[in-house]
């Protein structure tokens, strides 16, 4: 019995011995390794998480950005007047050339300052017009730039607003409707509906603010009332009351569209590829024809315009223009021809990813073949070999002008 008690603690004894050197290196190498699985997986993880988020921030922001792009070339024209009794001189832009985009001047879009067009002697405004800019670097040259008009692209409540008017003179009146109505002191122009002339009788006299109530109605200056009760006038909001425009510097409002890259780095997405800018949306201030800049998208490398036109009248295109092919038109002209707007816009979706390689090549079509252009996006400033790690993306916003 004494010895097989013995034996029992001897067993017990050995089998509570601590691990050896080599058993705790092994151990602990697979610990290591295992780490080292999980960390590179959850950068992995990571780096995905950032990178779908930051596709995610694009999309989400050209959704918007372009919406607002597309609702604003929709709309061309609205509001604008067909007819002048005068020779237009309107100042409409003061901007400083370069100062929205290398290469363009902002005043070349001036109704006055655009070359007088045949049958045309008054310079109608145009509802559309387009150039392309000519940087300092190879990345910037031959990007697009559009000019809008119309009274319902400025940035305020009053843009988007119109009424009749009801009676003749003396006694005509806003009609209102209850909904989005005019308000006092909104500025405001006066259309003939039936020949869309402008009721003005100058340059310096073609708009004014809705005056206080008269027995509960705004009643307009006698000056644009309607004469007899076959006239119809339409009252087209231009911009709410503030307190730095006094009067309008032209019937109608106007958005510029272009690419810049700000200054500071700071002022522009660090996932934006080098080389790239931001597409803004410039709105000419009434009060001083500067524009306000509003940033619409990220990350843009390029921007193309393509319109479609019937020349001959039969209702078919069978001409479709780059960027100048409305610059000597009349307005007439562009109302009757132009059918269709096309505009490319050449950006990435998310950030730069080192394990995405682009496969197409750094040659990308911008818009139809035979217009628009093919950008290198290797030619970005100092993006060298990097611009394979970004992923390239055409937006292509297409516009039937309904409202010219």
């Amino acid at each position: 019995m004494k010895e097989c008690t013995a034996q029992k603690h001897n067993t017990i004894w050995s089998s509570s011995a601590g691990f050896s050197l080599v058993e705790l290196i092994i151990v602990m190498g697979l610990f290591l390794v295992v780490i080292m699985i999980s960390t590179s997986a959850f950068d992995s993880i990571l780096s995905g998480a950032k990178q779908q988020m930051a596709s995610s921030e694009s999309n989400i922001q050209g959704i918007v950005g372009l919406e607002m792009m597309r609702w604003d070339i929709e709309n061309a024209g609205y509001g604008l007047p067909w007819q002048l009794g005068f020779s237009a001189t309107f100042e409409e832009s003061t901007q400083a050339a370069d100062s929205l985009a290398d290469g363009i001047d902002p005043t070349d879009f001036n109704d006055n300052n655009l070359p007088v067009a045949a049958g045309d002697p008054n310079n109608v405004p145009r509802a559309i017009q387009s150039g392309t800019a000519s940087g300092a670097g190879e990345w910037e040259n031959g990007r697009d730039y559009i000019v809008i008009k119309s009274a319902a692209v400025g940035t305020d409540a009053a843009a988007k607003k119109w009424a009749y008017l009801e009676g003749v003179d003396p006694n005509s009146f806003i009609k209102e409707s209850g909904s989005d109505d005019l308000l006092e002191k909104d500025r405001v122009i006066t259309l003939d509906a039936r020949t869309r002339r402008l009721i003005a009788a100058s340059t310096a006299a073609f708009s004014y603010a809705v005056p206080a109530r008269t027995s509960g109605k705004f009643v307009p200056p006698v000056e644009y009332q309607p004469k007899q009760d076959t006239d119809v006038y339409l009252v087209y909001g231009i911009e709410a009351w503030n307190d730095t425009t006094s009067t309008l510097r032209v019937p109608y409002n106007r958005v510029d569209y272009y690419i810049r890259r700000p200054a500071e780095n700071n002022d522009i997405s660090a996932r934006c590829a080098p080389g790239t800018g931001i597409l803004y949306k410039g709105n000419l201030n009434h009060s001083d024809g500067k524009v306000s800049q509003y940033p619409l998208y990220d990350c843009v490398a390029d921007m193309q315009v393509v319109y479609a036109l019937d020349t001959n009248g039969d209702g078919a295109v069978d001409f479709h223009g780059d960027q100048d092919a409305l610059q000597a038109m009349s307005a007439k002209t562009i109302r009757s021809q132009l059918k269709e707007i096309r505009v490319y816009i050449l950006t990435h979706e998310g950030q730069k990813d080192r394990l995405y390689k682009y496969t197409s090549g750094s040659n990308i079509q911008v818009g139809e073949t035979g217009q628009g252009r093919v950008y290198d996006v290797s030619k970005l400033q100092n993006i060298g070999g990097s611009w394979e790690n970004y992923r390239w993306k055409t937006y292509t916003i297409v516009v039937t002008p309904n409202n010219l």
